[in-house]
């Protein structure tokens, strides 16, 4: 046996396994993290428009505007309980309502100054919502949503009797409590910004956590030692917080409110809609549930007696063809057309390094 036995063959170029080379796309990381570059880019773009709005905008267009944020507002509450917290609830009109009256009764019967009737509107919305809760989180389910529906009713019965409100006639602001319209669309931007960083904070802190757990399956989280009833209280009680407040600006935007428009049920019907559209549990999803649905409204205002049916039609087919939401499907489509792209781009850097076999396209 000689030396050269014992020396392996040298192998060919062609059998080298080369390591093969990323292309532009997996090394650049907007690509690999897609849904929260996308966020944070829509998010960044929005706040530069809309900061500059006034200087743009018309004044009819400010009012719409308004409309808009509170749109927004409305359903991010609504999401906290609805979405994060599995409560499905229809008793969210009260809360509406309540902060609308309270704000009017303070600047009316009392000198307390207009920035603190908000946050007043807002504790008095929540404090309706902390008694309501030590009755209703012990509701499950169904029973749950029928509770909170038969809670807005009975408020919605008790303002129409209630003569220190002005029952059915309502309650007038007073001209001091008038507020031009770049104010009134910078507040609500501003309520708007505030919920959603409170609402993601609480979601991604533990006792986000813990209202997930409790969702998802309430008996097991009660095993690990989460106990369900405060995380539900507290989670109702920050819901309509936001809620109140919102339903304070929608006053000062009206100047003049009633009870049938004030805790109407279109309120909570528009914030789960909005929810549902763009993508519950989803931070995101009812900013562009809130811009479909208003589209759909004002493009669709011409045509009064078409509206509803088509308005529902169109709800229909989005929930249909994007049951996870328009946002969810925005991302994993971007992600589909991703992965797709990296794929075509790593085959097309690859050199060919054995012959073509007998295809029948290469025969023919």
């Amino acid at each position: 046996m000689t030396l050269s036995d014992h020396q392996p063959e040298p192998t060919s170029p062609e059998t080298v396994e080369q390591p093969a080379k990323r292309s532009w796309f997996e090394k650049v990381p907007v690509l690999k993290r897609p849904g929260r570059w996308i966020t944070g880019g829509i998010l960044v773009i929005l706040l530069i428009l809309v900061l500059l709005g006034p200087t743009y905008l018309s004044v009819f267009d400010l009012t719409l505007a308004f409309t808009l944020f509170n749109y927004m507002t409305l359903a991010q509450s609504w999401n906290l309980l609805g979405g994060y917290g599995g409560q499905f609830s229809l008793g969210h009109s009260l809360f509406v309502g309540a902060g609308s009256y309270t704000t009017a009764v303070l600047l009316l019967h009392s000198a307390i100054p207009l920035y603190l009737a908000f946050p007043l509107s807002g504790c008095v919305a929540a404090c309706i919502a902390t008694g309501a809760a030590l009755v209703l989180m012990r509701l499950r389910e169904v029973y749950f949503t029928i509770g909170s529906l038969g809670l807005a009713m009975a408020g919605l019965t008790w303002m129409i009797n209630w003569s220190y409100t002005g029952a059915t006639s309502g309650l007038s602001l007073p001209p001091t409590a008038s507020l031009d319209y770049s104010t009134l669309y910078y507040l609500s931007f501003a309520l708007l910004v505030l919920t959603m960083v409170c609402i993601v904070l609480l979601v991604r802190s533990p006792f986000g956590l813990r209202l997930m757990a409790i969702r998802d399956d309430q008996e097991a989280a009660a095993e690990l030692g989460v106990y369900s009833f405060p995380v539900k209280l507290i989670t109702f009680a920050v819901s309509a917080f936001f809620v109140g407040v919102a339903g304070a600006l929608i006053a000062l935007n009206s100047s003049s409110i009633e009870p049938n428009s004030a805790f109407s049920l279109n309120w909570v019907i528009t914030m789960i809609i909005i929810t549902i559209i763009g993508g519950i549990s989803t931070s995101i999803g009812p900013l562009i549930g809130a811009v479909v649905l208003f589209t759909l409204q004002q493009a669709l205002q011409g045509y009064q007696n078409w509206s509803t049916l088509i308005i529902g039609v169109l709800l229909i087919l989005i929930i249909r063809l994007a049951p996870d939401g328009v946002w969810k499907a925005l991302v994993n489509g971007f992600q589909w057309l991703t992965e797709i792209t990296l794929k075509n781009g790593s085959v097309s850097q690859q050199s060919p390094s054995q012959p073509e076999e007998d295809t029948v396209e290469n025969i023919v």
